[in-house]
């Protein structure tokens, strides 16, 4: 995917893109009242794939309201990370559309996430989950 299209996605959505310093993460997600932004620290997010995946995982928390405050306790924190993610697996990399790229070929991590343009490590996530979930790829 194109990080175009990610933020195609954000302008529709009327949500804002901020170059920030951040210190313990890469991006962030900021919300309050009716404005909504999100938080990229150039400095830590050197290529488009790395953009890319920050930028869906943060999208992942506006499309699933999995808000929290930074001194939320780790329980909830890691509850609204999972559900993010969750949320960004399914708008954007779909199990059904992973299972038809697989029997085409794609069948490791790494050649997804070259297909979605996105870091292999997420990916990897994505699919431990939908392995998971629906009991493999079958």
């Amino acid at each position: 995917m194109a990080d175009s299209d990610l933020y195609d996605k954000m302008e529709k959505e009327h949500i804002h893109y901020i170059n920030h310093k951040l210190t313990f993460t890469r991006g962030a997600i900021a919300h309050c009242e009716k404005a909504t932004a999100i938080v990229v620290d150039d400095k830590q997010v050197k290529s488009e794939v790395a953009e890319n995946t920050v930028l869906m995982q943060e999208l992942g928390h506006y499309m699933a309201g999995a808000y929290y405050h930074t001194n939320s306790p780790y329980e909830l924190i890691e509850k609204m990370e999972h559900k993010a993610d969750k949320k960004a697996w399914e708008e954007f990399f779909p199990y059904e559309e992973i299972k038809s790229l697989m029997k085409k070929g794609l069948t490791t991590a790494t050649q997804l996430a070259e297909y979605y343009n996105v870091e292999a490590s997420y990916m990897a996530r994505c699919l431990n989950y939908y392995y998971n979930q629906y009991n493999g790829f079958n």
